[in-house]
């Protein structure tokens, strides 16, 4: 689809990646349109994740009509490189190399987005840190598929036998390519690549992997996340509680920079440190394109209120007198209400400290019992997801969106068995912490953290490093007699912080019934 070059930002003195979307010469200019919607695809769904396990999108702009993508420069190697180059990796690296890419996953599957390419060349290792790229051909939920008829997305070896039949993909899909992944850098082969295409299919299809001594104690995992029914795969946070056990920390995988030569004659540097690549300029575009990107807020229209300074017109002498009534009548109406507001309501009654403006109403809500341990209401139209079932897992409700600036309340619940006894408030503020030093939250605010006893509360907001969203959040840790934990946290994202106040400030009813209602049940 593309080609990534390095380049550097001159207005925020940096380096960056750019990716250039690059199209057949000899390509009907009609055909530029799709490719073009599925580059702005691979924008849009990274933009909307932040998380330090995948690339982190800058910016799209478009030149004769064509976007690029500017996203941030990562220094190091893929990993399909490194397998080719290098060989396999020790079976402790494989799973440090699989921990980190199931957790970007869950954050996406978090957020409704599939990435349904998994695999060695869209995985960046760059020291300890691994990166997961490439969502040129992910779904977005609520998106419809921007593939040809008959076209499969993704990669022959690592596409899920329920894709090759035909069935929608799923967060199922994701994990197959991650057990794909996993048996190639552990066994340097894939095990289902046979010589053609459809050989390749067909075993996907209907053959098991074959065991290798190489793989060690992966094999529990593999096997897991290999299995042929997307129900009775594993899902991302089970593996990632058996790779925790098992992982390591990742050796550089640095050396010199190698030079390859692509069919086109242009030269790519791998792992780069200082080196340039100089290209003669390119040549002007004259295919005809689609327009360039519409601005994301549409243009005011008449009536629409705006910060244009607009005229001032001088007043009407002749209304001075109808002006000087006015005002008095307004300053009597103020003196009324000043008067009224000050007196004390009447026995059994009391002021509401919010107008029912500022509010909205508690929907109907439903009892949740879960096989986690507690019980929670929550109002009974809120969609529920257990994306993380196991031994540290976690249950989700989302409710509907109901503010064009914001988007719907959020609340999950996670037990934390790897954290039995703690105390709430430390466990609070390690997660502040993280918070705070995370790269990805700009501007992290810490609203309050208080302790209740057997519950405490860390409040917070900060805007996303990528994409700009704003981000508010409560989280609450619970615990009983016999020093179980667990996590209610509840999640707004908004376009900005006006937005993020209004929305969680409307929010209030229904986030004190929630809250009021958790109970742990075990």
């Amino acid at each position: 689809m593309g080609v990534v070059w390095r380049a550097h930002d001159e207005y925020l003195h940096r380096d960056v990646a750019i990716k250039e979307l690059r199209l057949d010469e000899s390509a009907d200019p009609s055909e530029s349109e799709p490719a073009v919607r599925r580059v702005l695809r691979e924008a849009r769904a990274a933009a909307q994740l932040r998380h330090p396990g995948i690339v982190t999108v800058h910016d799209v702009v478009t030149d004769d009509g064509l976007p690029w993508i500017v996203m941030e420069l990562i220094e190091g190697r893929s990993l399909a490189d490194i397998l080719d180059h290098d060989g396999p990796l020790p079976v402790e690296e494989v799973a440090q190399v699989g921990l980190q890419v199931l957790r970007a996953l869950d954050a996406a599957h978090q957020r409704g987005i599939l990435h349904r390419d998994v695999k060695p060349g869209n995985i960046m290792l760059d020291g300890d840190r691994v990166v997961l790229t490439d969502f040129g051909i992910a779904v977005i939920d609520g998106a419809s598929a921007l593939t040809g008829t008959g076209q499969l997305p993704g990669s022959p070896e690592y596409i899920a036998p329920e894709r090759i039949d035909g069935h929608e993909a799923t967060t199922a899909a994701d994990m197959w390519s991650v057990g794909v992944t996993l048996y190639g850098a552990a066994v340097g082969r894939s095990p289902f690549k046979r010589k053609d295409i459809q050989s390749t299919l067909a075993a996907a299809a209907s053959r098991d992997p074959d065991p290798d001594q190489r793989i060690g104690r992966l094999w529990p995992v593999i096997q897991g996340l290999l299995r042929k029914q997307p129900a009775e795969r594993m899902t991302a946070v089970a593996a990632i509680d058996r790779l925790s056990t098992i992982a390591a920390t990742l050796t550089p995988q640095g050396g010199p920079p190698r030079t390859v030569a692509l069919a086109d004659g242009l030269t790519w540097i791998d792992n780069a440190g200082s080196p340039v690549t100089d290209v003669d300029p390119t040549a002007p575009n004259t295919r005809t394109a689609p327009p360039p990107l519409m601005p994301v807020h549409p243009p005011a229209m008449p009536g629409d209120v705006t910060l244009d300074v607009g005229p001032v017109r001088p007043p009407n002498r002749k209304h001075g007198v109808l002006l000087g009534l006015g005002a008095a009548f307004v300053v009597a109406v103020v003196v009324v209400v000043i008067t009224l507001a000050s007196q004390s309501p009447p026995q059994g009654q009391h002021q509401s400290p919010q107008s029912p403006a500022d509010v909205s109403p508690v929907p109907e809500l439903a009892l949740q019992e879960e096989k986690l341990g507690f019980q929670i209401q929550v109002p009974k139209a809120w969609t529920r997801s257990e994306s993380q079932p196991g031994v540290q897992s976690d249950v989700t409700w989302t409710g509907a969106r109901t503010n064009p600036d914001s988007g719907a309340l959020q609340v999950q619940v996670r037990r934390d068995d790897a954290n039995v006894r703690t105390s709430l408030v430390d466990y609070l503020s390690t997660l502040d912490n993280s918070n705070d030093k995370s790269r990805d939250n700009l501007g992290y605010t810490r609203i309050a953290l208080e302790d209740h006893g057997k519950t405490a509360d860390l409040e917070y907001e900060y805007t996303a490093a990528s994409g700009g969203t704003v981000v508010h959040a409560l989280t609450r840790a619970f615990t009983n007699d016999s020093g179980r934990l667990y996590v209610l946290t509840l999640t707004l994202y908004s376009n900005s912080a006006e937005a993020a106040q209004d929305g969680w400030k409307a929010a209030k009813p229904v986030r004190d019934a929630i809250l009021g209602s958790f109970r742990i049940t075990v």
